[in-house]
């Protein structure tokens, strides 16, 4: 009995200190990405929330996006019944502007129209940009299961 006391105290210490490393891991700030590395660590899935909408976009390495737009309010948010608007062109990064030249869009007047918008602070998981209009909006990296 006094074995098994020992060795379930030690067992209990041992998840207490994994779970201590954890708390103090996550804790760690997000390093920031160079700008030089910003078009190579761009490439992914980011959501955000522009305005009014909540928009999805993905970056591809080549060059191209993919951007979905959707009203945010109480029955677009929980229930997904927003009206969706897909955006779809090609990107590039110069120094600390990113460039999207749009080519279809279920909007006509942003079709065939570029926007750009300034990193403001980038890191592995985040991304804050200022778009050419003033406007500060911040995407977070979607992890795909």
């Amino acid at each position: 009995m006094k074995g098994l006391m020992k060795h379930s105290f030690n067992f209990v210490r041992i998840v207490l200190l994994l779970g201590l490393a954890f708390v103090f891991s996550s804790c760690t700030p997000a390093k920031p990405v160079a700008e030089a590395d910003y078009g190579a660590k761009i490439v992914g899935n980011w959501m955000g929330t522009v305005g009014d909408m909540k928009e999805s976009i993905a970056y591809s390495a080549d060059g191209s996006f993919i951007a979905q737009l959707r009203p945010r309010g109480f029955i677009s948010n929980t229930l997904g019944q927003g009206v969706t608007g897909t955006i779809r062109g090609t990107w590039a990064i110069s120094g600390k502007t990113v460039t999207l030249k749009i080519s279809s869009a279920e909007d006509e007047r942003v079709k065939n129209s570029v926007t750009s918008s300034t990193i403001l602070a980038f890191n592995q998981d985040e991304l804050s940009i200022k778009s050419d209009r003033g406007e500060t909006s911040t995407f977070t990296r979607a992890v795909s299961l």
